[in-house]
């Protein structure tokens, strides 16, 4: 179980993971040896996976994002493990989830244009043998784009 000092930093590393040790004990009120000994604990314990540079996407040049719902033909060990594989080789592929209802699978993916998504889906994921059907949405606006996890639920 977390105490409280432990979610004040968590939320704190959500909103700025390059926070120094001491920004993180002044924010939460701890000394900084106790608060770095507490953000330790919390990566070797697994809560805290990775950190990560969150990047502008237009600025690079992605313009074009879509949520793409995936059948597959089976369900064939060998069938879930190359669509993983694929999934995992491609940089497009934002986000990959199973899904309960029609289909398997929702990715969220990047292109710079809609024809750029188009090629991404006729000449990759729909190449892939093991693939039965899709249905893609478009994303017009992103209305909110967070990474960060409730904390106190």
């Amino acid at each position: 179980m977390l105490d409280p000092f432990e979610k004040l930093i968590l939320k704190e590393l959500q909103r700025d993971g390059r926070a120094s040790t001491q920004t993180l004990s002044d924010t939460v009120g701890l000394s900084a040896s106790p608060c770095w000994r507490r953000v330790r604990r919390l990566e070797e314990d697994g809560y805290i996976t990775r950190y990560a540079a969150i990047l502008d996407g237009k600025k690079l040049g992605l313009r074009a994002l879509a949520h793409i719902q995936v059948s597959l033909a089976d369900h064939d060990a060998s069938s879930i493990e190359k669509f993983q594989t694929f999934v995992d080789n491609n940089e497009q592929v934002l986000e990959c989830s199973s899904i309960t209802g029609d289909f398997d699978y929702i990715l969220k993916v990047a292109a710079t244009d809609p024809e750029s998504l188009e090629q991404f889906i006729m000449q990759n994921l729909l190449r892939q043998s093991i693939i039965k059907t899709t249905a893609t949405t478009f994303i017009l606006r992103q209305m909110k784009v967070s990474a960060a996890l409730p904390i106190d639920l």
